[in-house]
C-alpha cells in the first residue's frame, strides 16, 4: 500500500520535472505515456517502458524504454523542479528509437540527451533523415546548443550520406 501511494505521490513531481522544457525560452510541458513508469529512488532514475511515446509542442519521441536519470542529491519537491533541466543529468531512450519534429527524423536503437551541454548522441544504428535525404553511421552526435554535428563511421560501419537535389533545382 505504502508503495503505490508512494509512486501515486510520485508521478506528478516526475512528470513536472519533465515539463521543463529543453530550451528555457520554451515554456511548453512534456507528456510521456507508457505501459509502465518505475521510480527508483536509491538509483535516482525514473524507468518509462512499453510502448513509449513522448509529445512535446517542439518534438514527438517513440521508444522501447525512457530513462531518466536524475542528479545525485535531487529530491523530488517542488523547489526540485525549477529551473532549465537542473536535476536531471541525462535521458536514455532505448530500443526501435525514433524522433520527429521540424520536418525531420533520427532513428537508433539508442539515443542518449545530456541537458547541462545539450547534447544528442545517437547509437545502433542511427539514422538523420530530412525529405528524401538521409545519413548515417556508427555514432550521430548533435550538439544543440552550438548547432553543429559529427558522425562517425568504424570498419564495420561507414558514414553514408544520401542527398538528392531539391524539386525547383531540377
Amino acid at each position: 500500500m505504502f508503495k503505490k501511494r508512494f509512486t501515486i505521490l510520485l508521478l506528478p513531481a516526475v512528470l513536472f520535472l519533465l515539463c521543463i522544457p529543453v530550451h528555457a525560452r520554451n515554456n511548453a510541458c512534456t507528456e510521456i505515456t507508457s505501459t509502465d513508469m518505475t521510480f527508483k529512488g536509491r538509483e535516482n532514475l525514473v524507468v518509462f517502458s512499453g510502448d513509449v511515446y513522448v509529445l512535446r509542442h517542439d518534438f514527438e519521441l517513440w521508444s522501447d524504454e525512457l530513462y531518466v536519470y536524475l542528479k545525485h542529491g535531487t529530491e523530488i519537491n517542488e523547489s526540485s523542479v525549477e529551473g532549465d533541466h537542473e536535476n536531471i543529468e541525462k535521458i536514455v531512450a532505448r530500443g526501435q528509437v525514433r524522433i520527429q519534429g521540424d520536418g525531420r527524423e533520427g532513428r537508433s536503437g539508442l539515443l542518449t540527451y545530456h541537458p547541462d551541454t545539450e547534447v544528442v548522441e545517437m547509437e545502433q544504428d542511427p539514422m538523420l533523415i530530412e525529405g528524401r535525404n538521409t545519413i548515417e553511421g556508427e555514432k550521430i552526435v548533435l550538439n544543440l546548443k552550438d548547432h553543429t554535428s559529427q558522425v562517425f563511421g568504424s570498419d564495420a560501419k561507414r558514414v553514408r550520406v544520401i542527398f538528392h537535389p531539391d524539386e525547383d533545382e531540377q
